[in-house]
């Protein structure tokens, strides 16, 4: 079953994948959600199945071109566990499974035991109080006050809700965003940004919420969040024109303005990926916690 059966992740999955992720609602990565592995599919080529009451999902790492799983979801039965085993112990490499959990780990030790366990800074997850990030309130979010106060007082601005109807908007910013440099096919950002428009394209589809911030009328800000979980909502796109200054800062308390309205407690706001600015960006609103991003490589020969 590990190397058979599997289909590729499309629309049509929707409800059958949301289903199963919504029962095993406990995941606080941002990866585990439909909207991430239909959007990102063009990328990882993700694949999927069910085995009994477990949903199997693989993709291929880009870098090194190699078929690797996502921690499995459900169920996870002694006979499967073994199947994995042996499907990887027949692999001319170290098979990985990914995004694997404290919880997940607790409870299948005996499987475990025949992997080495990593964690991925790059790829934790950041976990923020929604109420911190709507409010801002206290001396250490100060700064971020005083660049929405200049924001405020230059700028004619107006926030509201994504839309089916003013989704164009979005699609203005990404083309302000994206300038053809960045918008090449083979580079990260290209492939973002094909995950962006197959997001926008849709938005409804995919029950994605969101903010499109304007000045003078002009799109110039968005973020794109879901439900990850009954207490989180997961925001996986936050795009502005860097020349107005505060503008970041607005999108991202608009944002949380929203999903704190909504009676949510936390907000996940994804990883780094190592990338030094980024990740000094994310510390500044002071996460609660990160939520590891884990793998497990096989210990078997290759």
């Amino acid at each position: 079953m590990v190397n058979k059966d599997f289909k590729k992740v499309t629309m049509e999955d929707k409800e059958e994948i949301k289903a199963l992720l919504r029962e095993y609602s406990s995941f606080c990565l941002s990866a585990f959600t439909f909207s991430s592995l239909v959007s990102w599919e063009t990328v990882y080529h993700y694949q999927w199945t069910v085995s009994g009451q477990t949903l199997l999902i693989k993709f291929i790492t880009p870098e090194d071109k190699q078929e690797h799983l996502l921690q499995p979801v459900g169920e996870f039965g002694s006979e499967l566990q073994q199947e994995i085993l042996r499907y990887a112990a027949t692999l001319s490499y170290k098979l990985k499974i990914y995004g694997v959990s404290e919880s997940f780990i607790k409870r299948y030790p005996e499987f475990i035991s025949h992997f080495e366990r990593t964690e991925y800074r790059d790829m934790d997850n950041y976990i923020y109080s929604a109420e911190d990030l709507a409010k801002l309130e206290g001396k250490r979010y100060q700064p971020k006050r005083n660049l929405l106060y200049q924001f405020e007082n230059k700028y004619n601005w107006t926030s509201e809700s994504v839309s089916q109807e003013n989704v164009s908007g979005c699609f203005e910013v990404l083309q302000k965003v994206y300038t053809p440099d960045k918008a090449d096919t083979n580079s990260f950002l290209g492939q973002e940004l094909k995950v962006l428009e197959f997001v926008l394209n849709h938005f409804t589809l995919l029950e994605q919420h969101g903010i499109l911030v304007r000045i003078d009328q002009d799109p110039v800000a968005f973020s794109l969040f879901e439900n990850l979980n009954p207490t989180t909502c997961v925001v996986h796109f936050e795009k502005a024109i860097r020349e107005y200054k505060g503008l970041y800062q607005m999108i991202n308390r608009e944002t949380a303005k929203y999903i704190f309205a909504r009676g949510y407690q936390y907000i996940n706001r994804e990883e780094d990926l190592g990338i030094e600015g980024l990740r000094k960006a994310k510390l500044s609103y002071y996460p609660l916690t990160l939520c590891p991003a884990q793998a497990l490589t096989f210990l078997g020969d290759s």
